[in-house]
């Protein structure tokens, strides 16, 4: 399939997701039977699951993913959320009006009766993404942000909860009473929490494959996704926005040139696309790696936005295949520096310096794309910044969307995925 030369990532076709039925799924584990050995092992380490659980949740999770739609778009100003609960495997719908619980059974989900609408909490999170600076985007990427008030100060990120339904905001202890003190005006539709950590990118991702910057053997990252422009010819990788700027040398394992970064975006945003030149050395596809760089690989065909709930792979340069759940979408994030990105989905898998720019999908019937790598709360353990399980702390996670960045890519370069 990929001759004798090194496969550098993954591609994909963006596919639309249709829904007709029920969200329950009566498919048993042969509806995944080509989940590859790889990925069920790291599915059984990292979620606890059998190889039996691991198949049957893949079918439950694509069910799940096309029913949100449905109902957010049905449901509308009383959609409150929703997540994929592993524990019946079936979503979770919250709604504001008791009435409509019956019309979300009825669909197949489970119904929750709440207090706030998403699009009311979505607000709440609008007001604190300006107060950070964020500049409002007409999908040009060419509005600068704004330096952060003092208002959140000391916030390290924030989002919108379904699970709870609140804004879930992480604090700083110690560095943030007065941006806490100012978030009382919400009442209950915020949630504060609290840590000692700050979230830091990890530096340098692969997506499957590393990708040094600069130099052969210098500052190093993880390729997320090939793309490609069907109608030219041109290749690129999607990777992340922070391991360099445009204009920057990139090469790969082998120690040949893939390209340049043609286009990056960091902070607000966290992708880039690396120009592929060096065609006759890199051979490419809708691959990703499991064990990067000299591993196996899956194949990945469309993109996708999952509910949180949903269980999720990544590979990464350092850390390898590691695998969580999405714990948080669309969620604000300043990293070290006071760098702030925005929509992040935050997950629990083992993230890593070197992960960055990785490939991150959801491991269901249809593998999808997510995202690519972006940073991470990393603990200083015998001078190495390690993922939060290292050190007995849950993992906390975070890509950029592949459905933020395609459509972008593919409007301003023509490329899709592979």
């Amino acid at each position: 399939m990929r001759k004798s030369f090194r496969t550098l990532i993954i591609g994909v076709s963006a596919v639309a997701l249709g829904f007709a039925g029920s969200a329950v799924s009566t498919a048993g584990p042969e509806r995944a039977a080509d989940l590859p050995s790889d990925v069920v092992s790291a599915m059984q380490r990292d979620l606890g699951l059998t190889a039996e659980q691991a198949a049957r949740r893949a079918a439950q999770q694509d069910d799940a993913d096309r029913l949100d739609d449905v109902l957010k778009g049905r449901l509308g100003t009383a959609f409150g959320g929703a997540w994929f609960d592993s524990d019946s495997g079936r979503l979770a719908v919250a709604v504001t009006d008791a009435a409509r619980a019956g019309e979300v059974r009825a669909a197949g989900a489970r119904a929750h009766v709440v207090r706030h609408s998403e699009s009311d909490l979505e607000k709440i999170k609008k007001d604190l993404d300006s107060l950070a600076g964020r500049a409002e985007d007409d999908g040009s990427r060419t509005r600068p942000g704004r330096a952060p008030s003092d208002a959140v100060k000391g916030l390290t990120s924030w989002s919108v909860d379904p699970r709870t339904n609140a804004v879930t905001v992480v604090a700083l202890a110690g560095r943030s009473e007065k941006a806490v003190a100012g978030l009382k005006k919400y009442g209950d539709a915020v949630k504060v929490e609290y840590t000692d950590v700050e979230p830091s990118t990890t530096a340098f991702l692969d997506g499957g494959d590393v990708l040094y910057y600069g130099a052969f053997g210098g500052g190093y990252c993880s390729t997320g996704f090939n793309v490609r422009n069907v109608s030219n010819g041109l290749r690129y990788v999607l990777t992340a926005g922070h391991c360099g700027p445009a204009g920057t040398a990139v090469y790969g394992y082998t120690g040949a040139q893939i390209g340049t970064v043609q286009s990056a975006f960091f902070p607000t945003y966290d992708d880039a696309l690396v120009r592929v030149t060096n065609t006759g050395a890199w051979t490419q596809g809708p691959w990703v790696d499991v064990n990067p760089s000299q591993g196996g690989v899956v194949t990945v065909s469309g993109y996708s936005d999952s509910p949180v709930g949903t269980a999720i792979c990544k590979s990464g340069v350092t850390t390898k295949l590691t695998c969580g759940v999405i714990t948080a979408k669309r969620q604000t994030v300043t990293y070290t520096g006071g760098q702030t990105v925005y929509d992040l989905t935050r997950h629990s898998a083992c993230v890593e310096r070197g992960d960055s720019g990785g490939s991150n999908y959801r491991n269901s019937g249809t593998r999808t794309a997510e995202g690519v790598t972006s940073g991470a709360q990393l603990y200083l353990l015998n001078g190495q910044y390690r993922c939060g399980q290292a050190v007995g702390q849950p993992n906390v996670s975070w890509y950029y969307p592949a459905a933020i960045s395609l459509p972008y890519y593919q409007s301003v370069y023509g490329v899709t995925l592979w």
